[in-house]
């Protein structure tokens, strides 16, 4: 596995993806966080496809989301 690896995306917030309030529904952050998850191991060379092949698994047992600001239909992230 790489060692320090860069691993950056980006991504645009889609309409389907928002509330009458016109932001993100609060549960696609976490739907984005496995996004991240996933690009990161393949950035450091392990897709998750090829660790499952291997018997690896990495369930998220728990998650806690600080939300610092808004994120709105068209926002790229």
């Amino acid at each position: 596995m790489k060692r320090d690896p860069q691993c950056t995306f980006e991504f645009r917030v889609r309409y389907s993806e928002t509330d009458q309030m016109q932001t993100y529904y609060n549960s696609r952050a976490l739907e984005w966080f496995e996004i991240g998850r996933t690009e990161l191991l393949r950035a450091c060379g392990k897709p998750y496809r090829q660790m499952e092949a291997e018997g690896v698994m990495l369930p998220v047992r728990e998650a806690h989301v600080e939300y610092l600001g808004r994120a709105q239909y068209d926002d790229l992230l």
